[in-house]
């Protein structure tokens, strides 16, 4: 299956530049390469002088916690601007999501796809691999070599993976 049949969606990798329609924005970015990103859009929100959180650091696991608190608190016109690697923004945008922020409410910004969050399909655990979509990794839960297949769950921030044998397994 190529990429003619495929959820995994196009990443932007450039700024498409800050929704001026917000009246408030929360700017998250995830490692050095993202920095930039979320530093241009802080001083364009600065200079609407609009209502900004700004959170920096190395993984998007360390403020998904707090996304969704703040999610839920987002009132009509706030803004989520994600810039990061693909995992990072991946989850950051699913737990948006989740929350009720609609696609036209999040900006991203993909800076590298090197890695992917890839869903085990037989025994429930998410993997984070260096591997391409069509290759095989290793699944940490049960040990299986899973095929990352051309799926994406947006709502889960993870690609499918199952067994690459699974027809010759007995």
């Amino acid at each position: 299956m190529g990429s003619a049949h495929t959820s995994v969606p196009r990443w932007p990798t450039s700024d498409p530049g800050l929704d001026r329609t917000g009246r408030s924005y929360a700017i998250l970015s995830f490692g050095p390469d993202a920095r930039p990103t979320a530093e241009g859009w802080h001083r364009q929100v600065a200079d609407l002088d609009r209502p900004v959180w700004a959170w920096h650091g190395d993984s998007a696991d360390e403020v998904l916690a707090e996304l969704a608190e703040r999610v839920e608190a987002a009132r009509v016109g706030w803004r989520l601007m994600l810039a990061g690697p693909q995992a990072d923004v991946l989850a950051a945008r699913a737990v948006a999501t989740r929350g009720g922020l609609l696609d036209a409410e999040i900006t991203l910004v993909v800076t590298d796809d090197r890695h992917r969050r890839v869903w085990c399909s037989h025994c429930d655990t998410t993997t984070l691999a260096e591997v391409a979509t069509g290759d095989v990794t290793g699944c940490s839960g049960c040990g299986r070599s899973l095929l990352v297949y051309h799926h994406v769950s947006r709502r889960n921030a993870a690609y499918l993976g199952f067994m690459v044998d699974a027809e010759e397994a007995v």
